[in-house]
């Protein structure tokens, strides 16, 4: 229980911070500086005001001062990620509940900035990486190092020569240059096992989007973030793989 509630919180907090980065980054501004403000009457939060879900509830989802309503896009993040560390405690073993959340929390800022901006920034592909290396093996302890790092090379090698092939072909991108870096990532979390599955489920999930489009808005989007598709794909395929271990 203990577990489960730390993990609550700390995805909450996270998923806060996840929120500002998402909502600050694209725009040029810093997370790191600067006072979150008011999108209606541009005033200054107060710190109080911004603990993660408590101060939604509290204000009613309305700014303390202009008493406008407040998008539900923060408390959204942070109750999804929220549910990521307790959905793991509840599902999996302790040293694993915290790498399959620590592994959720690390793909959420990177499902949202590539859904909404097509944009998989180098800093967090690079962090899920290197994280990988470290938080990976109690993940998945029966994945060798030497798969990991198989899995990373070519799973970026790959999807890298699809990526030029394509421009070379048609002339213009058809997958973005962040795309076989960050597929290379995950691979240091799953293993070279996991990465055909992956990609085939991240193509499936992209199909059955791109068709449920063209069937409400009668066309086909001519972009989607494949990065958002191949970071969901993953996640199934390592739960996948922990019940497969649980069981």
């Amino acid at each position: 229980m203990f577990l489960l509630v730390s993990l609550a919180i700390l995805g909450a907090i996270w998923g806060s911070f996840v929120a500002a980065l998402c909502s600050r980054w694209p725009k040029g501004e810093s997370i790191a500086t600067g006072r979150s403000l008011c999108d209606q009457c541009g005033k200054v939060i107060a710190g109080y005001d911004l603990v993660p879900v408590v101060s939604y509830l509290a204000l009613k989802g309305r700014c303390r001062s202009c008493r406008q309503k407040i998008g539900i896009e923060t408390i959204a993040i942070e109750l999804v990620a929220a549910s990521i560390g307790a959905t793991s405690v509840l599902i999996f073993p302790e040293g694993q509940a915290l790498a399959a959340a620590i592994f959720g929390w690390l793909l959420l800022p990177l499902i949202i900035l590539d859904y909404s901006h097509l944009w998989l920034p180098n800093r967090l592909v690079l962090l899920l990486a290197v994280t990988g290396l470290f938080v990976g093996p109690m993940l998945l302890p029966e994945v060798m190092l030497v798969d990991r790092v198989i899995a990373a090379s070519a799973g970026f090698l790959c999807m890298e020569a699809i990526r030029l092939a394509y421009k070379k072909f048609r002339g213009h991108e058809g997958l973005g240059a962040g795309d076989p870096k960050f597929f290379g990532a995950l691979g240091l979390w799953l293993g070279w096992e996991a990465m055909p599955i992956t990609l085939l489920l991240a193509s499936v999930i992209g199909l059955a989007v791109a068709l449920s489009t063209r069937q409400s808005s009668g066309q086909i989007k001519s972009a989607f973030p494949f990065g958002s598709y191949l970071a969901v794909a993953a996640s199934a395929v390592s739960w996948i793989q922990l019940t497969i271990m649980a069981t």
